[in-house]
């Protein structure tokens, strides 16, 4: 398991380094760093595939974890719309690797997938601002509407700028107050 867990560490760490640009990271680089063969790479994950696929998740994850941090004085719209803005920065940022997390989940989804983890992190935020039974529908709506503007966002540029941050946020406290009932939901 070592081995396993160096060359996903490796593998993140080439991640980052090339800005998600999975073109100019190699087996054989990875294999290098990790002080290891290209066969126990091919052993462990199957595919160089597999292993940008888990570690992007995993990338992806943390951001999420760490998406909770500093909201404990917010009121609950607040938290909510916080909690969805940072993993969408994230998003933004990262285009290429947060590209391959979405297309991943959509295509081969998951329950501990980052679309399920970004689901069940909404959904306690949700609880403190929507009492209504469709709080599930309403998460679910809200993630994949925001994946759906994300993977197509130049195609929105004449009506809005998903690159530009401030438009970025208006645009999800918008769509976070029309789906949960407005800005004095709970507050």
């Amino acid at each position: 398991m070592e081995i396993k867990e160096k060359l996903l560490d490796v593998t993140m760490e080439l991640i980052k380094e090339k800005k998600g640009n999975l073109n100019n990271i190699t087996l054989r680089e990875i294999a290098k760093r990790a002080k290891t063969g290209v066969g126990l790479i091919n052993y462990h994950f199957q595919s160089k595939k597999n292993l940008i696929d888990l570690c992007v998740q995993r990338i992806i994850s943390g951001v999420i974890v760490g998406a909770k941090a500093d909201m404990e004085k917010l009121s609950p719209m607040e938290k909510l719309k916080t909690s969805v803005k940072i993993p969408i920065d994230f998003l933004m940022e990262n285009p290429d690797i947060s590209k391959i997390s979405i297309l991943s989940d959509l295509t081969h989804g998951q329950q501990n997938d980052n679309t399920f983890e970004t689901l069940a992190r909404y959904y306690h935020y949700v609880n403190g601002v929507d009492s209504s039974g469709d709080i599930f529908f309403k998460t679910v709506f809200l993630i994949h509407g925001l994946q759906g503007i994300f993977l197509r966002w130049e195609l929105y540029k004449n009506t809005f700028d998903f690159s530009n941050k401030a438009e970025r946020d208006n645009l999800i406290d918008r769509l976070v107050e029309k789906i949960f009932g407005g800005k004095n939901v709970a507050e």
